[in-house]
């Protein structure tokens, strides 16, 4: 988990109840008896389908009398961990549940350096609409009041999010609420940290969740999860709708880069033939490729790779915002901190409220370690470690971190030495590095660097850079408090390092921006 956020944000507003009708699951006609007709699939067609739809697809195929093509169920998540981490498809045909999965392998194999096969995206044979779910009870009070998603934001409104790493429908969700939101950094940063804090392992838990939530909550889930949970269900949960277009999981037929004539023409034929057994994806609760379902109005179904590859993009942005964070807060205790900042309050005084506030503001999977810097602190070195690393979740080092952020006004004295202090943070941090964290340096300070005797500014960006490693990125955050900062070398500081810098001119700024640089990590350098 990481730090959570309070951004109140004004969407879309709930207009109405809609239920999406279930299918009736009648037996097949119609296109069952048109899929008959085709011709059978090689019986040695090594198939592998999500388990969303692996059941129609095996019921489509026995209805054509073509009952020795086998399939292989599998999560469509363990398929692409698999082929990303560049194992061989074991596979001629792959129907995952989502059209983002190929995607996303080609992202984690570039990652991790790995050469993964070729994927190449084929026909759309199936979709689900996906959904947010309330109970009655809950989508009639939302729609009375008017709610929308700013209820995210101050807590009012609860969402119920299925892991987006295992759960296309959540991707879909991200998508559409980045739309939402016109692509803003920084407001779709505050809405997904929002988000975060109610993610579980499944659609079926997070419709679990929202049925007996005791607070108005909204579930994330395809339509098919929702109406196979609701045929079992003690409270049924009804779709609302959010946005002005319904996010829709396409499902497509995917073969490997340079795949055989055999196998492409299985492909055509599979695709030909779940065409004609519409009636079974309706039973199993699923829409046909175009997004029409009996007793259901049809969506609109984006097939285009674009789509596709903007869901990956997504779900990285989710990955990287929900990392944990470790962070080195690197705090200038130079003499100039004891100025006046206020008519009551010095700058290292009004710096220790906030810093305190930041750390409550970091969950509890976080870890951080408080340094100060001035000038020749112990013999010629210009740092000190005051507090080594732990983590957020031991309530005794929490309360460590708090007093010694109370107390840092015992540390003011000396000089700012600060390029040698920023440089010995960043090379710690990259020699600690801690893969699968979001490893920074908050770098806080009022004024220039002082220290004639260490690096210069040339020196120090010529060394950040030559520290620069995108396979161990280590950002420096710097906030610049009152006018007497060198702003400009903490610009080019936070550029060197991929990271931001902030200022905070006015004495009531502190806080604010401190807070903001702490829980606007994750979409630097581009928060706006």
């Amino acid at each position: 988990m990481a730090v959570s956020i309070l951004l109140a944000v004004a969407l879309v507003a709930v207009i109405g109840v809609i239920f999406l009708h279930r299918a009736t699951g009648d037996a097949p006609t119609g296109g069952a008896a048109a899929a008959a007709s085709g011709d059978c699939l090689p019986a040695d067609t090594r198939i592998t389908a999500d388990p969303a739809v692996a059941d129609a697809l095996e019921a489509i195929i026995a209805d054509t009398g073509c009952s020795d093509v086998a399939i292989h169920s599998e999560d469509s998540a363990v398929t692409a961990a698999a082929l990303a981490a560049g194992g061989d498809p074991d596979f001629d045909l792959w129907v995952p549940d989502s059209a983002m999965w190929p995607a996303q392998v080609t992202r984690l194999a570039k990652t991790s350096g790995v050469d993964a096969a070729g994927l190449v995206v084929g026909d759309t044979i199936a979709s689900t609409p996906v959904v947010f779910a309330a109970t009655e009870t809950t989508a009639t009070a939302l729609s009375a009041a008017g709610a929308d998603l700013s209820g995210l934001a101050d807590g009012s409104l609860s969402v119920v999010l299925p892991d987006p790493t295992t759960a296309a429908a959540s991707d879909a969700a991200l998508l559409a609420l980045q739309k939402a939101v016109d692509g803003d950094a920084r407001t779709f940063t505050g809405l997904v940290l929002a988000l975060e804090t109610g993610v579980v392992d499944t659609p079926a838990k997070a419709l679990e969740v929202a049925s007996t939530a005791k607070k108005p909550t909204i579930a994330v889930a395809t339509e098919q999860a929702l109406q196979e949970y609701n045929a079992s269900a003690k409270t049924a949960l009804v779709p609302i709708p959010l946005f002005d277009a319904t996010p829709v999981v396409s499902i497509p037929i995917v073969t490997a880069a340079g795949s055989s004539a055999d196998v492409l023409a299985a492909a055509t034929s599979l695709a030909s033939t779940v065409a004609g057994g519409s009636d079974r994806l309706f039973a199993h609760d699923l829409r046909d490729a175009a997004g029409a379902a009996d007793g259901a109005e049809a969506v609109s179904v984006g097939t285009d790779a674009t789509m596709s590859a903007n869901r990956a993009e997504v779900l990285r942005t989710w990955q990287v915002l929900t990392a944990p964070s470790r962070m080195l807060a690197l705090n200038d205790v130079s003499g100039s901190m004891n100025e006046p900042a206020t008519k009551d309050l010095s700058r290292i005084a009004l710096f220790e409220k906030a810093a305190v506030r930041a750390i409550n503001s970091l969950s509890t999977d976080s870890s951080l370690a408080i340094w100060v810097f001035s000038s020749r602190r112990i013999g010629g070195q210009d740092w000190q470690e005051v507090v080594p690393f732990g983590s957020l979740g031991d309530p005794k080092q929490k309360q460590t971190m708090i007093d010694t952020a109370n107390k840092l006004d015992d540390y003011v004295g000396g000089g700012t030495g600060l390029y040698d202090s920023v440089l010995a943070a960043v090379e710690y941090m990259q020699d600690s590095y801690v893969e699968g964290e979001v490893n920074l340096v908050l770098l806080n300070t009022d004024g220039v660097n002082e220290d004639d005797d260490g690096l210069d500014l040339d020196g120090l960006l010529t060394k950040l850079r030559a520290l620069h490693d995108p396979a161990k990125p280590v950002s420096v955050i710097a906030i610049g408090y009152g006018p007497d900062t060198d702003q400009d070398a903490l610009e080019k500081i936070a550029a060197a390092t991929d990271g931001a810098a902030y200022q905070a001119l006015a004495p009531t700024d502190i806080t604010s921006v401190l807070v903001d640089a702490v829980t606007q990590r994750g979409c630097r350098p581009n928060c706006g």
